[in-house]
């Protein structure tokens, strides 16, 4: 491929030898031959570190909502103006949820899912060994419980939690009203002299999955009948950009850890963050009316029955319920109720039910935190994996003798834990101690006590978890390390600016430049 600069400034560039035509043809290349040798060798000369904060792994719900029904963020703008936006970003498909289980190899189906993505996931566990194999060796070289100190491990791993384990991660309700008038007047009020009804509730339940393979898309777009059909649109984006692509779809994995010497990953937990949401159509049937008998003089058979087919689109899909996880994985719902108005103020305010525990139960999840506010615990915590990447990529080679090599030891004893209690300065070998009954990490006596209020808006010295893990290249003998701190309480927006991740994150990046380079120090 050649570039030229036109005198305007502007880059023209040629036909490459395939015909294709492209202005950045070396990045194509480049992101064509993600996962080969190649890629691999070229991260590995130019990128030294990577620092992912509050990175959504396994995407997120909330851009869902966005696109679906509208949500204006805090903006000045309705929901519906702010779904308007939503649909004309073809990025949003980059953060649709991805199941955990498409991180497993025994959950792999490609009667399901077709040979093109068995192929990916070879091309993917190539070089690692498969996570449920990481599990046996864990399950067979404990005695006593082996998740003790790493619980969100445990329920990737054992208990393969997903983003609809507690529930649905998106459902429809789907009331279908049939009323039968015998006055002719075709209301469907069932209070009304001379009609009678008769509802139906069909209940839709949409996963990861659905979002992977754009079938949430065509579930809305076949409920609800909107003019152009937008949702209709957004699938066959996420076809055209993700399935139907010479690049390698992201979509259809989870991510393993990149091939990158240094890896910190942080992020904040324990915020109330939307997880599921509820959906309500009311439909109403096409209304049948009895044609008069004979004796009212008509010569039609009485079975004859009029039917009103009159087309009508059905608007914007109603959100009827969030379903939220709170601090220390408690599961709340929140009944939403529109405030009808004619001003942009009052279009603009949402009469809210206070927050009840999910399904009227003890609210009591299978995770031990929430997200940050706007990205899930389940996603954000997929990093625990990548903790794991230095003895998958051992047990695959075997110790450079090939094949999978059965560990002899605790996969989890290489990782090192520590904490840093609330309002401290110092990080202190293993797990934080349990909570005592009642605590909360988020009482204003407690924040008042310690200092977590600051002045510019964000925690100061959270309660802090860190884990750390060596390991080295079986090709080359590098040693490379992933960390990954947990912050309690700090907010996904806050995490860029707040001074103890980032401090935490550069006192790891720091060391790490004094030992990889000791002639700049």
């Amino acid at each position: 491929n050649t570039e030229e600069n036109d005198k305007d400034g502007s880059s023209t560039t040629n036909n490459n030898e395939q015909g294709d035509e492209r202005p950045h043809p070396k990045l194509w290349q480049l992101a064509k031959i993600e996962g080969e040798n190649s890629y691999i060798e070229w991260l590995e000369t130019h990128i030294w570190t990577y620092v992912g904060l509050s990175a959504p792994l396994l995407g997120a719900v909330n851009p869902l909502r966005a696109v679906i029904s509208g949500e204006n963020m805090g903006l000045p703008i309705t929901d519906e103006v702010a779904r308007g936006l939503e649909l004309s970003f073809g990025s949003t498909h980059t953060v649709n949820p991805i199941s955990s289980k498409m991180g497993f190899c025994d959950d792999w189906d490609s009667d399901d899912w077709g040979d093109d993505v068995t192929e990916d996931l070879q091309k993917d566990k190539a070089n690692l060994a498969c996570l449920d194999d990481i599990m046996n060796d864990i399950e067979n070289n404990f005695r006593g419980d082996p998740w003790k100190d790493f619980p969100q491990l445990g329920h990737f791993l054992k208990d393969r939690v997903d983003w609809d384990t507690d529930f649905p991660m998106i459902s429809i309700l789907r009331d279908q009203c049939k009323t039968l008038t015998t006055d002719g007047s075709g209301d469907d009020n069932d209070n009304k002299s001379g009609s009678k009804s008769e509802t139906c509730e069909l209940i839709s339940n949409i996963g990861p999955r659905d979002a992977q393979s754009g079938a949430l898309w065509k579930t809305f777009s076949n409920t609800w009948q909107e003019e152009e059909d937008p949702l209709g649109i957004k699938h066959d984006q996420l076809d055209e950009s993700f399935w139907s692509t010479p690049v390698r779809n992201i979509l259809n994995h989870t991510w393993d850890r990149p091939h990158i010497k240094h890896v910190i990953m942080s992020y904040g937990v324990d915020v109330p963050t939307e997880a599921g949401y509820v959906y309500r159509k009311k439909e109403k049937m096409p209304v049948e009316t009895p044609a008069p008998s004979a004796s009212d003089g008509d010569k039609k058979s009485s079975k004859d029955v009029t039917t009103d087919k009159k087309k009508k689109y059905d608007g914007i899909p109603k959100l009827e319920k969030v379903i939220w996880e709170e601090a220390d994985g408690r599961l709340t719902e929140e009944l939403l109720i529109s405030v009808k108005g004619k001003s942009l103020a009052d279009a603009m305010l949402k009469k809210k039910v206070k927050k009840q525990p999910l399904n009227g139960g003890d609210g009591k999840g299978t995770l031990l935190h929430s997200g940050d506010g706007t990205i899930p615990y389940v996603s954000l915590s997929w990093a625990h994996t990548w903790l794991l990447h230095a003895t998958r990529a051992m047990m695959h080679s075997g110790h450079g003798g090939g094949g999978h090599h059965k560990q002899q030891k605790n996969p989890l004893d290489s990782i090192k834990v520590t904490h840093r209690p609330k309002g401290g300065n110092e990080w202190i070998s293993g797990a934080p101690p349990p909570k005592k009954k009642g605590e909360d990490e988020d009482t204003s006596e407690a924040d008042d006590d310690t200092g977590t209020s600051h002045p510019h808006g964000t925690k100061y010295k959270p309660l802090m978890v860190k884990y750390h893990n060596v390991g080295t290249s079986r090709t080359t003998g590098m040693e490379y390390s992933t960390s990954l701190i947990e912050a309690i309480g700090v907010e996904h927006k806050e995490t860029t600016r707040n001074y103890d991740i980032l401090a935490a994150v550069f006192a790891d990046v720091l060391k790490n430049m004094h030992d990889d380079f000791p002639e700049l120090v």
